[in-house]
């Protein structure tokens, strides 16, 4: 446990940084964007601009984001620096995919912050929070779909993970594996596999479960029912693409750096 902590604390503080200094810069490119406005258009520029140049831009940095921490998480596991300390890899996989996935909430939490405070700003009335309070949706629902969430961006990575080490495996076969192309084409033929694999069980096993009567989307029960079933194979691929992954990073993985 206390090799956990330690390896996270590591791994969580790298990726702060760089969630930080994304954040940082779209903060910077917004206060550019306003300060031209304000040139352009003057004074009649509010503060509605802002926060809908903001709504626009949480979608690009949540995009650059999700690559930059793939990107991250990666490296980790071909790291001289991580793979050389006396943990074991299942350690470090789990440790890995838990700050990753820390460090997205992060931003997740900063962005709500800058929006906060752009609405208390601009003193936006529209939004009448009875529509929330309302909402015909429960709580159960609500908590399913953040599950559903949250596991389908963790499947993500782990797949992500998967098709890293599966290609690393494979080229371990073949004797011009250091050729790009020859990296690109089984880089194409790996993804496609994959997902025709991914698609076809995950298929099968929606058409027994909606066979059986659990699932459909008529009423509302029906739909929180689907979402839980939706999040109950969301988190059996994540288990199975980590058995694979912790595997393939013990037996076939190579540190590079």
């Amino acid at each position: 446990m206390n090799d956990f902590a330690g390896l996270s604390k590591n791994l969580i503080r790298e990726k702060w940084k760089l969630m930080n200094w994304i954040v940082g810069i779209d903060i910077l490119a917004l206060i550019v964007l306003f300060i031209m406005r304000l040139i352009s258009s003057g004074f009649n520029t509010t503060i509605d601009f802002f926060f809908e140049t903001f709504v626009v831009s949480v979608t690009i940095v949540n995009f650059v984001s999700f690559i930059m921490l793939s990107r991250k998480n990666e490296h980790i596991y071909t790291s001289n620096n991580y793979r050389l300390i006396p943990v074991t890899d299942t350690t470090l996989y789990i440790s890995n995919l838990f700050t990753t996935f820390v460090a997205f909430v992060y931003l997740q939490i900063l962005e709500v912050i800058i929006a906060v405070i752009l609405y208390a700003i601009g003193n936006f009335g529209g939004i009448d929070s009875s529509n929330f309070t309302n909402s015909n949706i429960g709580a159960g629902l609500t908590f399913g779909v953040i599950i559903f969430m949250i596991l389908v961006t963790l499947v993500t990575w782990s797949g992500i993970t998967l098709i890293h080490f599966l290609i690393s495996w494979i080229k371990g076969f073949l004797p011009f594996k250091s050729q790009k192309f020859v990296t690109f084409i089984l880089y194409l033929v790996v993804i496609w596999a994959a997902s025709i694999i991914f698609d076809s069980a995950t298929g099968y096993v929606y058409r027994l479960i909606y066979t059986a009567g659990y699932m459909g989307a008529q009423t509302l029960s029906q739909f929180s029912n689907a979402i839980w079933i939706t999040s109950g194979i969301m988190f059996v691929w994540l288990v199975i693409f980590s058995l694979i992954n912790i595997y393939l990073m013990k037996r076939w993985v190579e540190t590079i750096r």
